[in-house]
């Protein structure tokens, strides 16, 4: 009995890892859902609180011509090799600013830290913009960041 005590205080005195995340910005290519026009521009916030859940905000395929996609969501750091590479899963719900409709979505985002805090980010993602019977669309892309991590 006494070890089983032993064993738990031992499990209860382990250490929280500290808040991490990264921001970004940087070029999105959109494969379908956008029209003729493939190149546009990504902003991304990632934050977890001390767990490998934690919460995304992002701006996604905004341009000159386009308002762009806005989502918040959730994040699971699925693997990681700490403090160099990343590998995270994310579920967004927001809208399609442009048509003024709601997304959902989701989508996995690697990063590779290079030098300090800077890194690179590549995500890969697919939305799904509901916008009535003829206008909902399938939205897939790929983004490439450059990230500040702690």
């Amino acid at each position: 009995m006494k070890s089983l005590l032993v064993v738990g205080l031992l499990c209860g005195v382990a250490h929280a890892r500290p808040w991490h995340g990264s921001v970004g910005a940087g070029g999105a290519l959109v494969g379908t859902g956008a029209g003729d026009d493939r190149g546009r521009l990504e902003i991304a916030l990632d934050l977890k609180p001390g767990i490998r859940f934690g919460g995304v905000l992002a701006w996604r395929a905004f341009d000159e011509n386009h308002d762009g996609l806005v989502m918040a969501g959730i994040v699971y750091e699925g693997a990681a090799s700490r403090p160099r590479l990343v590998l995270d899963l994310h579920a967004d719900l927001g809208a399609d600013l442009d048509a003024r409709a709601p997304l959902v979505g989701g989508g996995i985002r690697t990063t590779l830290t290079i030098i300090g805090p800077l890194g690179v980010a590549l995500d890969s993602g697919a939305y799904l913009i509901i916008d009535g019977i003829d206008n909902t669309r399938l939205q897939l892309q790929s983004s490439a960041l450059v990230v500040a991590r702690w």
